[in-house]
């Protein structure tokens, strides 16, 4: 125990005394944070996004289940999965984030649809004193025509404007088109002699159905609430320059042999190193973290709101700092020199950034792009702390991506504990 506090406080003072260093491990991703929220907060408004995952029940067999779907394929901006679910399954996988809207087709609309507007008809032909070809007026009909619409609390306000839009767009044409009908078979003519261009009212009404169980869960995606928890995760992830050139320090100086030659294991000594600079990426983390709750609101942008559950932050927070102390001494053990480490270091974390949803979320980018951003331990990371500041989430909803994130950290060891032990044969 005493060889693992004494390899913490090593390295903590060497830390301590690259002021430099400190310096750009703290203020250059705090400076990053500001900036990019200023920079992209009119992009986060206004950014008109294509292909949006779009989970489609449609449990009506008529014209108008048939109309809505063929709207939205002719729209291109939706990817449509047709799923049987109940409305309680589709709020659950929308809230899981599986996809970033559900829409609920309900069972009947079309005859509840053509019901609605013989009514309307029949009731404009009576006021207006002319005769129909129906023997009677229809009973008084109450009942909604609603489609119920789900959206993930990550979903922008442009991604609701292109839904409603595409939506209306899909039901006015089967509307008028029906409304026509009727009117050619009350009064015995052709459609062609009325005048399409009256307006007629809306018969089918969207309504929108929140995905989070209580009002202090539903938050929306901003600049804020994105380049927060993104840019910490870019940050504690560059630690990995550090690490890896620590460690190829003590290899080229010896102090990595010398090491070996002492009594004890060398697993001890690691331990101690991923232990100091686990402790500062969770100092990088608070701070960044404060920046997005106290420093940005008076920059004009929204505070930051991270959710309920402060348990959930730290176990991200700390699964995410072995990951990347993890993958630092991967790099510091794979790489000989400090130049080879700090390159490939720092191009690779830039990469998973890209490819993690680090710049612009993951469901946005090209499908080609978009199956590699699972496999990003920065993805993983920004998905839970999406989960817990937007959803409400806890420990049990991060799970998954805790798990992945210790995989990750346990694999980079074991890698690069094989790949040292290959070099010693």
């Amino acid at each position: 125990m005493l060889r693992l506090f004494s390899t913490i406080q090593k390295e903590l003072l060497i830390l301590l005394r690259d002021r430099g260093g400190l310096a750009v491990m703290f203020l250059m991703p705090m400076a990053m944070i500001t900036i990019m929220a200023l920079i992209q907060d009119a992009p986060f408004r206004d950014y008109q996004e294509m292909k949006i995952p779009l989970l489609l029940v449609n449990n009506d067999k008529g014209n108008l289940g048939r109309a809505i779907k063929q709207g939205l394929n002719e729209s291109k901006l939706f990817e449509i999965v047709t799923k049987d679910k109940t409305e309680t399954e589709v709020k659950k996988i929308i809230k899981a984030g599986d996809y970033e809207i559900g829409i609920i087709i309900p069972e009947n609309a079309t005859e509840l649809l053509n019901a609605k507007v013989n009514q309307f008809v029949s009731k404009k032909l009576s006021d207006a004193g002319l005769p129909g070809s129906l023997k009677s007026i229809l009973p008084s009909i109450t009942t909604d025509l609603n489609l119920l619409i789900y959206f993930s609390p990550e979903t922008k306000k442009s991604f609701k404007a292109s839904i409603f839009s595409s939506l209306k767009q899909s039901t006015s044409k089967l509307e008028t088109q029906t409304l026509l009908d009727y009117f050619s078979k009350q009064l015995n003519t052709d459609n062609s002699k009325i005048n399409k261009s009256e307006p007629i009212g809306d018969f089918v009404n969207f309504s929108e159905v929140s995905t989070v169980d209580t009002p202090k869960e539903a938050l929306l995606l901003n600049s804020v609430q994105h380049n927060v928890p993104a840019w910490t995760i870019f940050g504690m992830f560059f630690i990995v320059i550090s690490m890896s050139g620590s460690i190829i320090k003590e290899r080229d100086e010896g102090s990595y042999t010398r090491i070996l030659t002492m009594p004890g294991s060398y697993i001890t000594v690691l331990a101690g190193k991923i232990t100091a600079y686990l402790f500062i990426c969770l100092i990088q983390c608070v701070l960044m973290l404060l920046v997005g709750m106290y420093v940005l609101p008076h920059l004009g942008l929204p505070q930051l709101v991270i959710g309920s559950s402060i348990l959930a932050i730290i176990v991200t927070a700390v699964c995410t700092g072995l990951a990347a102390t993890g993958y630092g001494v991967l790099v510091g053990t794979v790489f000989k020199t400090h130049q080879q480490s700090s390159t490939f270091g720092a191009v690779s974390i830039v990469i998973l950034a890209a490819l993690g949803g680090i710049w612009v979320p993951v469901y946005v980018m090209p499908d080609a792009i978009r199956m590699f951003s699972e496999f990003s331990p920065l993805n993983w990371s920004l998905s839970a702390f999406h989960k817990i500041f937007l959803n409400g989430g806890n420990v049990i909803s991060v799970l998954p991506a805790i798990f992945k994130l210790l995989l990750f950290f346990i694999s980079t060891l074991v890698i690069a504990f094989l790949y040292s032990k290959k070099k010693e044969e």
